[in-house]
């Protein structure tokens, strides 16, 4: 016999249907508003599975704020109670647990979640964020394959319930996975046409944009054309809102050194620097000082990538491991330093 709902129940399965629905938006305002309401009206309900859902939404909302710590300690509590789940709700633990790890940067940890996720997902319009979210895991793993077919399954999606978040969010990630491999051209145009996706002007559209601009800027960093990337790094840096705000920032600062335009260059490296202080970020604190020694304080380069990459190493950055090793053999390589250069090279595909 299936489960007949009150009013109270109907009203507030509806009501999380709607809170997921902006999460996946990132529309954060307009989640809170609902989290509060809904926190208020849980001790009305009576069903067990609509209870377990909106337990799992809220691990998800504070996902999303990015509070991570509280995050994983609902999921702990959650698990300790040892609940039997329905099928949607299975789905949302595997989900939201693999979003956990992925956020925590441990991609291998969430690509298995999503993994045992993808098993219990049975609506189609959950499936561009769910195949989205694949795509980004694989990405992040240096799987481009697998990144590029998940991202167009997402696609074809998105596309079929007129997502426009997710489809300019699919195109970005695709083009991401181009730029990988230097297929610049096809990483251009998908961009663009990730640009072209954006029509509304709300925070989260606004903050996507930003980031398209940011990888654009990325884009011809990497092709060296660094007046180019400037231009694209400042829009992104003076966009609002920016979550991104410091990568770009760093970005900017080193284009601007790279296009010898050191006067501008050391105003954004202040702000940089300050910012990372204050907000007690210490990966850009060392990513800023690091670049400081690179273009200005030259004499003190070595001895601080050498403490600076020690410092990514520790963390298990594996990103900024390659990215910093790779530089430091190459300065090692033009020194004649070969056993040194060795040593960074190798540190830098482990």
């Amino acid at each position: 016999m299936g489960l007949v709902l009150s009013v109270t129940d109907k009203d507030f399965s509806e009501l999380l249907q709607d809170f997921y629905d902006v999460m996946k938006q990132e529309k954060q305002e307009e989640a809170a508003m609902l989290a509060d309401i809904i926190d208020t009206m849980k001790k009305d309900i009576g069903v067990e599975e609509v209870l377990i859902k909106a337990d799992l939404l809220t691990i998800r909302y504070h996902v999303m704020l990015g509070e991570l710590l509280t995050a994983g300690y609902l999921l702990e509590h959650f698990e300790a109670r040892g609940h039997v789940l329905s099928q949607q709700n299975e789905y949302f633990y595997q989900y939201f647990k693999g979003q956990v790890h992925f956020k925590n940067k441990k991609w291998n940890e969430a690509l298995r979640y999503y993994e045992h996720a993808e098993l219990y997902i049975t609506e189609d319009e959950e499936k561009a964020d769910f195949y989205y979210k694949l795509a980004h895991a694989y990405y992040l793993t240096g799987i481009p394959a697998l990144s590029v077919l998940n991202a167009n399954k997402a696609m074809r999606y998105a596309t079929s319930y007129k997502q426009q978040y997710h489809l300019a969010k699919c195109k970005l990630l695709l083009g991401l996975n181009h730029l990988e491999i230097r297929n610049y051209e096809h990483a251009e145009s998908l961009l663009y046409e990730a640009l072209d996706c954006q029509h509304n002007t709300d925070e989260t559209s606004l903050d996507l944009a930003s980031m398209v601009h940011h990888n654009l800027g990325l884009l011809y960093f990497v092709q060296q054309k660094f007046e180019k990337a400037a231009d694209y790094f400042d829009q992104a840096v003076h966009a609002t809102p920016c979550s991104h705000y410091l990568k770009s920032l760093y970005y900017l600062t080193e284009s601007l050194f790279r296009a010898n335009h050191h006067s501008e260059a050391m105003k954004y490296y202040q702000i940089g620097f300050t910012r990372s202080k204050k907000e007690q970020n210490m990966d850009y604190q060392w990513a800023f000082a690091m670049l400081h020694k690179q273009f200005v304080d030259c004499d003190n380069f070595e001895a601080v990538w050498i403490e600076g990459i020690a410092y990514y190493e520790a963390i298990d950055d594996r990103y900024s491991v390659h990215y910093y090793s790779l530089r430091m053999a190459d300065y090692y390589t033009l020194n004649g330093e070969e056993e040194k250069a060795n040593y960074y090279y190798r540190l830098a595909v482990l």
